[in-house]
């Protein structure tokens, strides 16, 4: 009998230790059916590119699973953790490294959230908060490139007050050599506000190459290179790239507007002259009923280098239907066209073209 207590006691001591912490399963599958089309125009010279049938994953969400948990460290205290990883519904292939959409473990109380690991940065926060038809693979937002989710990064928010919250990252680039610049890193903040309808927020970003670490706005470049089999372009040691984005929401109640601005440097010390784009998108979310939502929008990018280069504009529509509470069925598409300046390359542009209808489940 007294070992049969002692054994429920422990039991109970467990179970309320136990009770302190979680962890939690959770994830997206997010596959679409349509076409890709478009057309390139070289000095007046037009091709075609092929109409293709596709059937691809992340039409409005990328498909991911993760693990995530915390432990009740008490007087507040609580010990974190997530790890992400991104994959390809259509091919079940992942997306890049083990975890590569998250991975970290870290502290939040009364003073905020601390995360340590490979982690988004204080830019990447915010960047698609207003970005129009859902923040989606369809949205008329042509964007530069940029390295939001870095390795070795370290992260601070600080607790909202009164509407107002903030974050701050630094990542470190480990690439130091002797005889070389500093090492690489990605430093970034943002500040935010958002009362009732309300929210605007502004957030900056500065990558530093250091000696080999790479600029995320060479990712989709160098992932078609490797594509084609082709090395991989590495910057200049020392080259620096920044981002400022301006971004802010009202909702009318029968239609939600959304706006962003984005301007983004390229300082290469090997090259007289910055590489830079200002960037802009406008949308808005108009709810039909209390299960369909329909979304526009419209997006433009201008490039200069010691004058214009080119000019990209994009258009997007796209309407999804809440079927229950964890699965969306949506359709959609987006229209890009991407003009040379005509003292760079005249008589030269491209287009493509995406329609697409999916099916978004999340658990």
């Amino acid at each position: 009998m007294k070992k049969s207590l002692v054994a429920l006691a422990v039991l109970a001591a467990s179970g309320a230790s136990f009770a302190q912490s979680s962890v939690t399963l959770y994830g997206i599958a997010d596959i679409w059916f349509g076409q890709t089309s478009g057309s390139a125009t070289l000095l007046g010279v037009k091709t075609d590119v092929p109409t293709q049938t596709v059937l691809e994953s992340g039409g409005v969400s990328g498909s991911r699973w993760g693990l995530k948990g915390s432990e009740d460290l008490g007087g507040g205290l609580k010990a974190n953790f997530n790890l992400e990883q991104g994959f390809a519904l259509d091919s079940g292939a992942a997306a890049g490294v083990q975890f590569n959409r998250q991975a970290y473990v870290g502290f939040s109380g009364g003073f905020g959230e601390v995360k340590l690991g490979h982690t988004g940065t204080a830019y990447d926060d915010i960047r698609g908060t207003n970005n129009n038809t859902f923040d989606s693979a369809l949205t008329a937002a042509p964007w530069v490139g940029y390295n939001g989710v870095p390795n070795n990064g370290i992260y601070y928010a600080m607790p909202s007050t009164s509407g107002f919250n903030g974050a701050v990252s630094y990542a470190l680039g480990e690439d130091k050599q002797n005889g070389g610049s500093g090492a690489g890193s990605v430093f970034a903040f943002n500040v935010q506000y958002a009362a009732g309808p309300f929210m605007v927020g502004y957030a900056y970003q500065k990558e530093d190459s250091g000696n080999t670490f790479g600029l995320g706005a060479l990712t989709g470049l160098n992932t078609a290179l490797a594509n084609a089999n082709q090395p991989a372009l590495v910057p200049t040691a020392g080259t620096t790239a920044s981002y400022n984005l301006l971004t802010g929401s009202y909702d009318l109640g029968a239609a939600k507007l959304l706006a962003s601005y984005n301007k983004a440097k390229f300082a290469d010390p090997a090259v007289a002259g910055d590489l830079s784009f200002n960037e802009f998108q406008l949308g808005a979310d108009i709810p039909l009923s209390a299960a369909a939502t329909l979304a526009v929008g419209y997006g433009e990018s201008k490039a200069k280098f010691n004058g214009d280069l080119f000019n990209s504009k994009a258009f997007s529509a796209a309407i999804t239907y809440s079927l229950s509470k964890r699965t969306t069925a949506y359709a959609g598409f987006n229209d890009t066209k991407l003009t040379a300046d005509a003292a760079v390359a005249p008589n030269t542009e491209a287009q493509a073209r995406i329609y697409a209808v999916g099916i978004k489940h999340t658990f």
